[in-house]
């Protein structure tokens, strides 16, 4: 019995503290390339939007993995990780026109958890229509992920 209530208490905590998480890992399972940036802030939790990282491009069939926020240059510090909380997905390359961009992120911090997108390719052509990206939150300590699919 003690056993089943302190599972029970661990499961509520973990629900409390998925705000954001220290970690992103990007998996692409389309034929397009991704270009998204990170958004965080210092503490978890925390859905204040304090640093965005640089652009990220994920290939076709590729994945990006950041086992902390240190390594995702920007604003984000490079001396101590921070947390992430949600992601920018572009169109495609900055240069390309329209060029649209989409918000993702923890359900917590007001963000859809699932978007439907499309994709440019570096000659601004649009290559993928249908697009869907999911969010998957991780407590703080954990590695949240982006997973993008074709629709």
């Amino acid at each position: 019995m003690k056993n089943l209530l302190l599972s029970f208490a661990l499961v509520l905590l973990s629900f409390a503290g998925y705000a954001t998480s220290s970690g992103i890992e990007i998996i692409n399972q389309s034929d397009c390339d991704i270009y998204i940036q990170i958004q965080g802030s210092k503490t978890c939790p925390s859905c204040d939007v304090e640093y965005i990282s640089n652009m990220i491009v994920v290939p076709a069939s590729g994945t990006a993995l950041f086992p902390n926020t240190t390594m995702l240059g920007g604003s984000f510090p490079v001396a101590m990780p921070a947390f992430v909380h949600s992601a920018i997905i572009y169109s495609g390359p900055t240069y390309c026109q329209p060029l649209e961009r989409w918000r993702i992120g923890d359900q917590i911090c007001n963000y859809p958890p699932e978007i439907v997108f499309w994709s440019m390719n570096q000659n601004c052509d649009r290559k993928c229509d249908c697009l869907r990206a999911r969010w998957l939150p991780a407590p703080c300590t954990g590695i949240a992920r982006i997973i993008i699919q074709p629709c």
